[in-house]
């Protein structure tokens, strides 16, 4: 075995949003901090949309110069089109939102997460290019990282471990804790075209959602580069069938939704269709002593809201302010680390619901902004991310007036 390495406050496994941001606010906090991550930056990721409650934490990380003088168009509205191709006005984020935080960017995700990354070695956090083989546990706690090499791997110390790992839930399959959400059963395929239509003003930048007939929907992200990022989710047994032809699939899906072929028109698609059969997981423990979970190493439920940067970001900081209190006190525990964690679930759970909403047939945004209108500023809170440590019973009541909650996390 190689020799251990000398020892870590802090160890990250993935160095994507959640895994840099975290690390970023820790080493600002004096804490060495360590990131491992074994794709080779720039990368490909999916997950290109932010939503507005991002500003704050951007803000936090020193990002918003940057992000400001980039090329990503700029994101100031949300709007749904029905499968007749009749558009809902659009959600402004202004509606509820004053000032510069009412905007927020559509990403293009190998630059972004360049940014992301290099701004956390600007804050004194080493970045290492490397695979994590898996915790090391001594007892039920973490104690470091085993990495994957020629023999068995170097051994790197840390009396936190952080897992930002995205889809690939490090500490979830190592202790058989990832499961799949039987209740969020949809599928995706994705792609991206040349010199799709914009809409004009500060529309330009907006994301659109085309529904599709039986409760798919299709997202139009505006991309630097004249690109638009186009894909489709629906339930796997529609989309897919028995076959995994993602291609065929997608394509058959672009042309059958009118709205959003005539956009197209004019486009030219390139790159590969990528996808996945399955989407929504969650993993039953998300914390332990001397590890905690972040971002979609957590979970991951839908992309409908665009939610999945956001709560990257949104659960790196508040994991790291929690981690910051454990070091500094001593006291590394599952308690002390995961004392986020209920108000970020409640949080999450109100996604949820929205989400469940959203694919309710009966169910229409539109329509119940007409029948609740007291309740369109906390919709619009929901849509820009403003969930975490927020009273919304009275949202989530009218909801249930429409359309029926979903069972238990996990059902």
């Amino acid at each position: 075995m190689n020799p251990t390495s000398s020892p870590y406050d802090v160890a990250v496994i993935g160095g994507g949003p959640a895994g840099a941001a975290a690390a970023t606010f820790l080493s600002r906090a004096g804490h060495r901090c360590v990131v491992f991550e074994q794709a080779k930056f720039p990368r490909y990721h999916i997950g290109e949309s932010l939503i507005p409650h991002t500003h704050g934490i951007l803000d936090r990380l020193g990002l918003l110069p940057k992000m400001r003088d980039s090329h990503f168009p700029v994101k100031h509205s949300v709007r749904f089109v029905s499968p007749e191709g009749t558009e809902s006005t659009p959600f402004y984020f202004s509606e509820t939102i004053e000032g510069d935080r009412a905007r927020t960017w559509q990403v293009e995700r190998g630059e972004f997460d360049v940014m992301m990354l290099e701004n956390a070695r600007e804050n004194g956090v080493e970045v290492r290019d490397a695979a994590v083989k898996e915790v090391i546990f001594e007892g039920d706690r973490a104690t470091g990282v085993r990495l994957n090499g020629a023999t068995n791997g170097e051994e790197v110390k840390a009396r936190v471990v952080i897992d930002a790992s995205g889809r690939g839930c490090t500490i979830g399959r190592q202790l058989g804790l990832r499961e799949e959400l039987k209740d969020l059963r949809k599928a995706t395929a994705w792609s991206y075209y040349r010199g799709g239509k914009r809409l004009p003003g500060i529309d330009a930048g907006e994301t659109t959602m085309f529904m599709i007939p039986g409760g798919g929907w299709f997202w139009y992200i505006p991309l630097p580069n004249d690109i638009v990022s186009v894909g489709v989710v629906a339930d796997p047994d529609y989309l897919l069938g028995k076959s995994d032809n993602l291609e065929e699939a997608y394509l058959r899906e672009v042309a059958l939704c009118k709205g959003l072929s005539a956009r197209l028109a004019n486009a030219e698609r390139f790159g590969p269709v990528r996808g996945s059969r399955q989407l929504a997981y969650r993993n039953r423990q998300t914390c332990g002593d001397g590890w905690v979970m972040i971002g979609d190493a957590r979970a991951f439920l839908d992309p409908i809201y665009s939610s999945g940067l956001y709560l990257a970001l949104g659960s790196a900081e508040l994991a790291a302010g929690c981690a910051d209190a454990a070091l500094k006190s001593g006291d590394v525990s599952a308690a002390q680390l995961g004392a986020f964690e209920p108000a970020l679930w409640e949080g999450v759970g109100v996604i949820r619901r929205l989400i469940h909403a959203f694919y309710d047939p009966q169910f229409s945004f539109p329509k119940f902004a007409e029948r609740f209108p007291e309740q369109r500023a906390a919709l619009i809170d929901c849509l820009i991310g403003d969930v975490v440590g927020k009273d919304l019973t009275a949202f989530t009541a009218a909801l249930e007036q429409m359309t029926p909650p979903p069972g238990p996390l996990g059902g």
